[in-house]
């Protein structure tokens, strides 16, 4: 469980490199994982 946890907060740190625009992009992946972490790091990016 303690890796998928940190699989989780490396994938979210390096989602959270690309720029707003690019994760509107990717919230039109067909990949749910890359949708979720795309919408947590939008948020983050936009303080919501």
């Amino acid at each position: 469980m303690a890796q998928d946890s940190e699989g989780f907060a490396q994938a979210r740190e390096r989602m959270g490199q690309h720029t707003i625009p690019e994760l509107i992009e990717l919230l039109e992946s067909e990949d749910v994982r890359t949708r979720f972490l795309a919408e947590m790091c939008l948020r983050d990016a936009t303080s919501t």
